[in-house]
């Protein structure tokens, strides 16, 4: 036999022990390519909708945003008055908390708003506490009003106290923002102060 022979006999051999199954591997690649799209479909279904429902979510707070940044500045003509708190108040504090009763502070108080930024007081019988004078004072910004009252007596080294005050229906809410003195807060927070 040539070598010729030889050659075109073993390449034969060789050739039918590789026979490629070419329908199965064409079957095996149509499988992995339909997972991958059937893949890509649902990824973007489900990023579509996780989209739709952080419009339907946040969409009602950028537009809330949006419509206060068209709305005109607010003037200062809305801005309370400074003058509206001149003024006299009465509040009962009796059974109110805060350390009031314990101290004999509880009852009837009045606080006397002077447009010179002076304030007068005068508290409950039987407090043990005479009439505030004018050295206790506030001042005005905007709905916030910061006060020294009772510095000099029940809230001795505590500062000055900051509110926010709002009026309506002949009394006087304030609502404590910043104050270190627990006895003033009580005070002028526990109860509203109507008009006398």
């Amino acid at each position: 036999m040539s070598l010729d022979q030889r050659l075109r006999g073993a390449l034969r051999r060789s050739a039918s022990a590789v026979d490629p199954d070419v329908q199965r591997a064409l079957w095996a690649v149509r499988r992995r390519t339909r997972r991958v799209v059937i893949r890509q479909r649902v990824t973007s279904a489900l990023l579509a909708t996780a989209l739709l429902a952080a419009v339907v979510v946040v969409g009602p707070d950028v537009l809330d945003v949006i419509r206060s940044q068209r709305q005109p500045p607010i003037t200062p003509a809305t801005n309370p008055s400074p003058s509206a708190l001149v003024g006299s108040y009465q509040a009962d504090l009796t059974g109110m908390g805060g350390g009031l009763a314990a101290r004999g502070l509880a009852g009837p108080w009045t606080l006397t708003l002077n447009g010179d930024g002076s304030i007068l007081w005068n508290p409950p019988p039987g407090s043990g506490l005479s009439e505030g004078l004018p050295r206790d004072t506030y001042q005005v910004s905007g709905t916030t009003v910061v006060t020294n009252l009772f510095a000099s007596r029940l809230c001795q080294s505590s500062g000055v106290g900051s509110y926010s005050w709002s009026q309506g229906d002949g009394t006087l809410r304030l609502v404590a923002v910043d104050d270190g003195c627990q006895l003033r807060r009580a005070i002028l927070t526990s109860a509203p102060w109507r008009t006398r």
